[in-house]
């Protein structure tokens, strides 16, 4: 029995040791599927209709979107871990949000859980100073869709246009996360 134990937790101990040298698995086998699902429960718990056109004074920053694209998979986790947590700052105060509540909190769940894993992929990432300005940009970004809910009085209006750029910025990081190539020092 004893010999039995040390070969489970000689399995253990080589499985987690496999898992940190083979890097982030996590973002590369799991992201995408609750991604998908923040998703759908983000639809369904504001009714928003993919094909809408947001009547927004802000823009959504596609720039920004490109321009990450071009660094390294270290910086892609980073900025989207950091977006996620944009959207969840947005979403602390969404009681009064014309959704349903119970989806909404398994939307905020489920981002939570995206967070959590991401912050064990880039426990280790370094950012460099142009990653300080991409963060920044898009956290002045989040600073205006709070804005605009508090001008509108956190109003149904208001919340309907705040869910469709966060929709939008879900697929994007959906996107980029996919598009992101396996790095094994992750």
């Amino acid at each position: 029995m004893a010999v039995l134990k040390m070969c489970l937790l000689g399995l253990l101990l080589a499985f987690s040791c496999w898992s940190n040298v083979d890097g982030c698995t996590w973002m590369k086998s799991n992201f995408h599927i609750l991604s998908n699902s923040s998703i759908s429960h983000l639809q369904q718990a504001c009714n928003i209709v993919t094909h809408r056109h947001v009547t927004l004074s802000l823009e959504f920053p596609s720039k920004l979107y490109s321009h990450v694209t071009q660094l390294k998979a270290k910086s892609h986790i980073v900025f989207i871990l950091r977006s996620l947590k944009n959207v969840m700052r947005l979403y602390e105060k969404s009681d009064n949000a014309d959704c349903d509540q119970q989806k909404l909190q398994t939307f905020i769940l489920d981002l939570h859980r995206q967070i959590t894993e991401l912050e064990r992929c880039a426990a280790k990432v370094v950012i460099t100073e142009a990653n300080k300005k991409i963060m920044k940009k898009m956290e002045m970004h989040f600073k205006s869709l709070i804005s605009h809910l508090k001008n509108t009085d956190y109003s149904a209006k208001g919340w309907e246009d705040v869910a469709g750029l966060v929709l939008q910025h879900l697929y994007r990081l959906d996107l980029l996360a996919i598009s992101t190539k396996p790095d094994p020092s992750l």
